[in-house]
């Protein structure tokens, strides 16, 4: 059949041109529903792929943050292990807190009090803060005043910290070249 013959032929038979208008309705329909579907499982699988991509980046932070702890452990145990090997066992240390805020004393008083902490074989100190100055502004911080008729002012030491001292013996290595 002729194309034009079709036409002529749907335009006579009313009947014939109800069913192919309602078989292309429901295609039409059928394919809008589709459609709809197929745009929401699509919305879906895109939320589905954001959690999954926010999951995955947090697990890639995760396993980094566990690989620096055991960065962190590993350099730990070697530094521990170093300060075996040097004497440096824990058990045979202390360690005080320094805090002196502002405190004023005498040129001689400071300057016993810095000795103290002076690094030695058996002695550490980590300053957190150190401070010191003159409280008269017309006296300098390394000139002692020579003025015969007053003493010189205070100066003002502020220290604070970890002093480290040896509290025994460091035990030798066993036979075996390992430390207790």
């Amino acid at each position: 059949m002729k194309p034009s013959l079709l036409f002529v032929h749907l335009r006579q038979s009313r009947r014939t041109s109800l069913l192919l208008f309602a078989g292309t309705l429901a295609t039409l329909v059928v394919a809008a529903v589709w459609f709809v579907s197929a745009r929401s499982s699509l919305a879906d699988a895109y939320a589905r792929l954001g959690t999954r991509t926010q999951m995955l980046s947090e697990a890639q932070v995760r396993e980094q943050e566990a690989r620096l702890r055991v960065e962190y452990a590993e350099s730990a145990r070697q530094l521990l292990g170093n300060a075996h090997a040097h004497g440096l066992q824990p058990n045979a240390w202390g360690e005080r807190l320094i805090n002196l805020r502002q405190s004023q004393m005498s040129r001689e008083e400071a300057a016993a009090m810095i000795r103290t902490v002076t690094r030695g074989s058996d002695l550490l100190f980590g300053a957190e803060a150190f401070e010191l100055s003159v409280t008269q502004q017309e006296e300098g911080l390394f000139d002692v005043p020579n003025a015969a008729d007053r003493r010189p002012a205070p100066l003002s030491l502020t220290l604070r910290g970890s002093l480290v001292f040896r509290t025994g013996a460091v035990s030798s290595l066993d036979t075996t070249g390992v430390l207790p």
